[in-house]
């Protein structure tokens, strides 16, 4: 029997589907999902204020909207497999590979009592059989549409400045795992992800020869860009719908990850925790990153307070080291949909105001 107040609350429903699909799914998943009743009051109560890293226009946005959007299964956030979903926190975090993606698939596997969350040897935490977080594609379209259009659920995503993460990129899979390195003595990544794709056989020569090229990386991968398609060079606003930005309601940057990480976990609060209002950051944050499995890291600092991951690369620093006026031009234009998009207020980086000679 629902309550009075359910009740009350189901009559405002002008879906008649969508409390058939999670009927239906409830039914078919008792045990991954609370009661209809609770369920339907954690999307439709009232939410606490909710703290935004970034100046967004996302609340204007979305008062400016007559009917909200809908979840659809061609949609960009529906597709992959990086929009993950933490039920207890009621939180929706889109990851992005080279923005700390590893640090909080760690954190979201200890939320879920996943016991493998810290290890770093012998265990692949991108792997979702592994890292078992679910995804918003895991759940019915019509539950996915409340989800993302709810105010009780926090939508969150941290980004990094573009020219920042593009050299990265390029660090990390051109020049650290180059060719002839543990693992890749038949081709570096780059080299197998673009160079031996490119069918004009001088210029796949020359991709080749120029692997740890910064300015030829650059040229291969836009020149190319179908065939040299990889997540981690490919623009981080392109991984959300343009229809769900303006939902993102929590956008946290690299440069002041730490920072930014701690005030999302503060705002998370469990359906389930036995101690009351203790947040995530208090519960999972704070401490307990100093494991003392062999297997796993010795962090001493709360979350993201240090990073000693083993791909770990302080790429700020390097970014006059190979950047030069053109990179700087090629990056500007090839990824120019990441300063495009409005919701984001990247810090502003201008290597050669002029573009012209190395400062």
């Amino acid at each position: 029997m629902y309550s009075q107040k359910s009740t009350n609350k189901m009559r405002n429903l002008t879906s008649v589907t969508f409390l058939l699909s999670i009927s239906a799914l409830i039914v078919l998943n008792a045990n991954r999902f609370s009661p209809i009743s609770s369920w339907y009051d954690s999307i439709s109560t009232p939410s606490k204020a909710i703290t935004v890293v970034d100046s967004t226009e996302s609340n204007a946005k979305l008062h400016q909207l007559t009917k909200p959007p809908e979840v659809l299964p061609t949609d960009l956030i529906y597709q992959t497999k990086t929009a993950f979903v933490i039920p207890e926190y009621k939180l929706i975090f889109f990851t992005f590979p080279k923005v700390a993606c590893s640090e909080w698939k760690r954190m979201f596997m200890r939320m879920n009592d996943n016991n493998n969350w810290c290890k770093i040897r012998g265990f692949n935490a991108h792997d979702q059989k592994l890292n078992k977080i679910e995804v918003l594609s895991d759940y019915p379209t019509e539950m996915a549409t409340a989800m993302m259009t709810s105010p009780v659920w926090t939508k969150a995503a941290v980004v990094r400045e573009p020219k920042e993460r593009v050299l990265s990129a390029f660090l990390d899979k051109a020049v650290k795992e180059r060719t002839g390195t543990k693992g890749n003595e038949n081709g570096g990544y780059y080299v197998r992800k673009c160079c031996n794709k490119i069918p004009n056989p001088d210029l796949k020569q020359e991709c080749i020869d120029n692997e740890q090229d910064f300015q030829s990386f650059l040229f291969f991968v836009t020149k190319y860009r179908q065939k040299c398609f990889d997540v981690h060079w490919e623009a981080q606003v392109s991984k959300i719908d343009p229809k769900w930005w303006p939902y993102i309601d929590f956008i946290g940057h690299q440069n002041n990850l730490a920072e930014d990480g701690k005030k999302l976990l503060q705002t998370l609060t469990s359906t389930r925790d036995t101690v009351p209002n203790r947040t995530a950051w208090e519960r999972y944050g704070a401490t307990g990153w100093g494991n003392d499995n062999e297997l796993c890291e010795k962090r001493p600092n709360g979350f993201l307070e240090e990073n000693t991951s083993t791909h770990n690369i302080n790429t700020g620093s390097h970014l006059l080291e190979w950047y030069t006026p053109e990179a700087e031009r090629m990056v500007e234009t090839n990824w120019a949909v990441e300063w495009q998009q409005k919701e984001i207020k990247f810090p502003e980086v201008h290597l050669f105001p002029d573009k012209g000679e190395r400062l």
